[in-house]
């Protein structure tokens, strides 16, 4: 026998501590590089290929927003132009950066659940998230901009939970990182918000009577002391580049008019739940959103005068703020709901956690624990189900097809064939929102706009993109158009006039509907080629 506990070295009880608490960690980022492993030789999606021919782009001297467009703010684009100057443009790179950033947001969750309530809370959190961090439904094994912009919100929740309540300098950095995490998008705004909120709260409970006015608002000043400093930054860097205004007629105006749907603003919040995109959001994570909406309730109705109870209720914010960032575009793309995946393996996390350890003197402590254990097996043995079932055992190329009907493998696919028929330095026009042609074809845009959404005419402004548009398709000429959504008119005659048409791609099922239709430039004719890209020719039927 070794001698008792209190007799043994400090840091031999120090050492046995961390690598009980360490074991389960490591075991969880085992799993999740495991589980993204199987998605790694997937095509790139549209948005991720825009970001990446955006960012390279930008390394060759384009100038955002007016050499090329999108109206996302820039930050993303800075990110994916400063990952290609160091190690390439290869969708490896990609894929490897993505899961790297899993691992690091893997760590801050387990450091936040373990703050708030505890190492085995911390290791439950992490392990589910590791589990899901893949999930198809919420378009978890791409590289979204959802990715990076979780690792900024839990770092940031992890300075707000430290201690009992916020010191100045993480209340500085935490509106730091999530005023650097709303250059890649800017809803991240709800999530501040709705974290604002517990700041003034919790300062306000922190002080005493005569002071609890200053002290909150000192707090709350202190929190968006961060993101006012990086957006002064980012306005004064485009006021001083001279493109103040088509950065913020892109990232802003353009960005309002574009999450201003059909339906009444408030129906946003209702849609959310029935994913009016793509139906499939839920369909492999459901016991995970069924368990963390339950410990949510919980932990917001919870009174306890415990550190985890305060915690709680910071989890509780970041949660409902990113539902709000979520809802906020209006739109319901499914790599939108991945922001809810670390707030709902969190509040879990912390829920089962906060409800396992009842005070000393509860008489149902031990039935508390083993019905806090019990939901935790059971949330891990479904999800473990769930993502084998919907993930795992779908060969990997399926993994897109129900989500956005293959679109991925069809816009590497007809960018190779781009490649195959001109020249590294000729140009051409994708009229539609397919980025991966250009991407995948090496092939330099003929104008800004590289998704033409911006040019449909519901959106205020368009003339002015389309007149745009078709000054830099004449000045730029290029050798091939892909057509696949309909041409405005002036647009439409001119090709008319200068292009003939050289391929055509059919529906895979309804095989007599053209869904593209290629043309050539008629004074430097292309290579006759077969454009009738099939599904079945990498997935067999």
């Amino acid at each position: 026998m070794g001698p008792p506990r209190g007799d043994m070295p400090a840091e031999i009880r120090t050492g046995r501590r961390w690598w009980r608490e360490g074991a389960p960690l490591l075991v969880a980022m085992v799993v999740l590089v495991a589980f993204r492993l199987h998605a790694f030789d997937l095509p790139l999606e549209t948005d991720e290929c825009n970001y990446i021919y955006t960012g390279a782009r930008l390394l060759e001297g384009d100038r955002l927003y007016v050499d090329v467009w999108d109206h996302q703010p820039p930050g993303v684009f800075w990110l994916f132009a400063g990952v290609i100057s160091v190690f390439g443009d290869q969708p490896e790179v990609f894929r490897r950066l993505v899961t790297v950033v899993s691992v690091v947001v893997l760590g801050l969750i387990w450091v936040v659940v373990r703050r708030t309530v505890g190492a085995g809370a911390a290791a439950l959190a992490a392990l589910l998230f590791a589990i899901c961090n893949a999930d198809p439904g919420m378009a978890g094994e791409g590289c979204n901009r959802e990715i990076f912009m979780n690792a900024f919100a839990v770092g940031a929740l992890g300075l707000l939970v430290r201690g009992r309540h916020p010191g100045r300098r993480d209340l500085l950095l935490a509106g730091l990182l999530l005023g650097l995490g709303s250059t890649i998008k800017t809803v991240m705004a709800a999530q501040w918000a709705l974290l604002a909120v517990w700041v003034l709260v919790s300062a306000w409970q922190s002080a005493g009577h005569g002071q609890r006015i200053a002290r909150a608002a000192g707090a709350v000043a202190l929190f968006a002391a961060g993101p006012a400093a990086v957006w002064v930054a980012v306005f004064g860097y485009f006021a001083l580049a001279g493109r103040l205004g088509p950065f913020y007629e892109a990232a802003f105006t353009f960005n309002l008019v574009y999450s201003d749907v059909a339906a009444s603003y408030w129906q946003r919040f209702v849609d959310f739940f029935r994913a009016p995109v793509h139906q499939y959001v839920f369909t492999s994570t459901w016991p995970l959103w069924i368990a963390a909406g339950s410990a949510a309730v919980a932990l917001a109705v919870s009174r306890r005068g415990k550190r985890s109870g305060e915690a709680g209720g910071a989890v509780v914010c970041y949660l409902v703020g990113s539902y709000l960032a979520v809802c906020l575009p209006g739109q319901f793309w499914p790599h939108y709901y991945y922001l809810m995946l670390p707030p709902l393996v969190i509040v879990l996390g912390t829920g089962i956690g906060h409800f396992a350890s009842p005070p000393r003197s509860a008489r149902s402590a031990r039935l508390g624990r083993w019905i806090a254990l019990g939901v935790a097996g059971l949330v891990i043995a479904s999800m473990l189900v769930m993502q084998t079932r919907h993930y795992l055992l779908v060969p990997t190329l399926r993994i897109t097809d129900q989500r956005y009907d293959s679109r991925d493998l069809w816009g590497r696919a007809q960018g190779e064939n781009v490649a195959r028929v001109t020249e590294p330095a000729d140009t051409i026009l994708v009229y539609a929102q397919d980025v991966g042609v250009y991407y995948y074809s090496g092939r330099r845009a003929a104008t800004r706009y590289t998704m033409v959404r911006a040019l449909e005419e519901q959106y205020p402004g368009y003339e002015n993109r389309r007149a745009l548009l078709l000054e830099e398709v004449k000045a730029n000429r290029p050798r091939l158009a892909l057509m696949i959504d309909e041409p405005f008119p002036a647009l439409y005659e001119y090709l008319m006039a200068h292009y003939e048409v050289t391929g055509v791609d059919y529906h895979d099922r309804r095989t007599d509907e053209p869904i593209m239709f290629v043309l050539a430039d008629k004074t430097r004719p292309v290579e006759k080629i077969d454009w009738n890209w099939h599904r079945s020719s990498v997935l067999p039927e």
